[in-house]
């Protein structure tokens, strides 16, 4: 019984060493961001809106899809630990998977986390605004379209007027002419009789 309950391996406690030094020596050379030193309080973030970000943000900064490294990110950042979420040991830990593109990324990343604990919805204050934006340029831009279909139907509805009264007119000119011809013809007959007029005494 005595082997049953067992501390860290010789090899984690390595390489958890390699990573402190590591990172210290990163410290001394000025690679991480002055936002690193905030702590986030992961419940008070909505890891649902979060997690599409990161694989968006991991495919763009890539070139290619890899859910393997999206996942690794989701789960550290899921990880409960005693000490808390560590963003230097995330940038670390990501640099074996993205290499230089892992600083740029972590740092985007916290960023969007220290602005989500602070919202009452667990949200980033970036997203927020990008959304409001997306649904301002969807509502400018169906009224865009709702104009030019107001245009359109005016356009039609004027024509519709302006050709009225020429069919009009085209209707009722046809008769006129016709009679006019006919009494001219009975003028111009050699047989025609002329008529008497009535003596009045």
């Amino acid at each position: 019984m005595s082997g049953f309950f067992r501390g860290p391996s010789t090899d984690q406690v390595k390489c958890t060493n390699a990573e402190q030094k590591l990172i210290k020596d990163m410290e001394k050379k000025g690679r991480f961001p002055q936002h690193y030193t905030r702590k986030v309080d992961m419940s008070k973030v909505s890891m649902d809106i979060v997690k599409p970000w990161i694989a968006k943000r991991i495919t763009e900064l890539l070139g290619f899809e890899d859910e393997i490294v999206v996942q690794f990110c989701i789960t550290q950042l899921e990880e409960k630990s005693e000490k808390g979420l560590d963003p230097k040991v995330l940038q670390v830990n990501l640099t074996g998977f993205m290499e230089r593109k892992a600083a740029p990324f972590c740092s985007e990343l916290w960023t969007h986390l220290l602005s989500a604990q602070e919202s009452p919805v667990g949200v980033p204050r970036q997203f927020i605004d990008e959304k409001k934006e997306e649904l301002k340029q969807k509502r400018e831009e169906a009224e865009r379209v709702q104009e030019e279909l107001k245009r359109r139907r005016q356009d039609l509805e004027e024509a519709a007027r302006g050709a009225a009264p020429e069919r009009r007119r085209g209707a009722g000119g046809s008769p006129r002419r016709s009679r006019s011809r006919s009494a001219g013809a009975r003028e111009a007959s050699p047989g025609a009789q002329p008529r008497r007029r009535r003596r009045f005494e």
